[in-house]
């Protein structure tokens, strides 16, 4: 009986051992398959913005032209990167700024903005088409308006050009663009006398003798090196003796 006691617990023993040894075994093949498969949690991307254009406000198919002032068309495009905005005459570009004074707004590659352009028009003509062509990058879009005019009542007026205030032409309503870069926010302007620009910036201070903010020539404010300190409300106003015209600019500058 002992003898069967001491075989029972030997076997036991035995069949303990061959047990931990087995597990000893498969502890470095789990090991192993933990090594070949990460269990790191992806960093998730941050989500962007593909390039394109639109015309967000475009001018009307047709629009009557009532004598005896300009007539404006309005056009508002969005765009990555920043668009710009530029018009035709019967297919035809028009110029609408002196050479030595068209700084010709870059846009950065990443940059999204909505843009507003206006053209004054002092003496249009009946079934002249004027188109808007929107372009951001390799992107265009256009759209085209007919005048309808009075032939009679615009050769009498069309010789009377009557002093009025500026009219801001074309301006950012609202722009993004990556911190570190520098940007230029337009303000572009038509007066039929001597006129003068100035800007707030985004704590309501006129911008003079800054070197991070600088006016330009062409009525455009060009800012470096742009951090979060810069976003906010940036005014444009033009101003000659018969009045003035203010537009403002919202600026986020985001992480790149």
């Amino acid at each position: 009986m002992l003898n069967l006691v001491s075989l029972l617990v030997t076997a036991a023993l035995v069949s303990l051992q061959c047990y931990e040894a087995n597990a000893l075994i498969e502890r470095p093949k789990i090991i192993s398959n933990n090594n070949l498969e990460s269990n790191e949690i992806p960093v998730p991307r941050r989500k962007t913005i593909p390039k394109y254009v639109k015309i967000s406000q475009p001018p009307p198919q047709t629009v009557k032209h009532e004598p005896g002032a300009p007539l404006v068309l309005q056009c508002e495009v969005a765009g990555k990167p920043a668009p710009v905005v530029n018009w035709l005459k019967n297919g035809l570009p028009i110029t609408d700024f002196e050479e030595d004074s068209n700084e010709i707004f870059s846009s950065h590659p990443i940059s999204v903005a909505r843009m507003m352009s206006k053209l004054v028009i002092p003496s249009p003509s009946n079934g002249d088409v004027y188109t808007c062509v929107g372009t951001a990058g390799v992107y265009e879009k256009t759209a085209s308006t007919t005048v309808l005019t009075d032939e009679a009542s615009e050769d009498i007026l069309s010789i009377l050009e009557l002093p009025t205030p500026p009219l801001i032409t074309a301006y950012f309503k609202d722009i993004l663009q990556v911190q570190g870069s520098s940007t230029t926010l337009p303000c572009r302007s038509y007066s039929t006398s001597n006129s003068k620009v100035y800007w707030l910036d985004n704590n309501e201070n006129v911008v003079y003798g800054n070197q991070k903010l600088k006016v330009l020539p062409s009525g455009d404010l060009h800012i470096n090196n742009l951090n979060f300190d810069d976003m906010g409300v940036y005014t444009c106003t033009v101003k000659n003796m018969y009045g003035s015209d203010s537009a403002t600019t919202f600026l986020y500058p985001h992480l790149p």
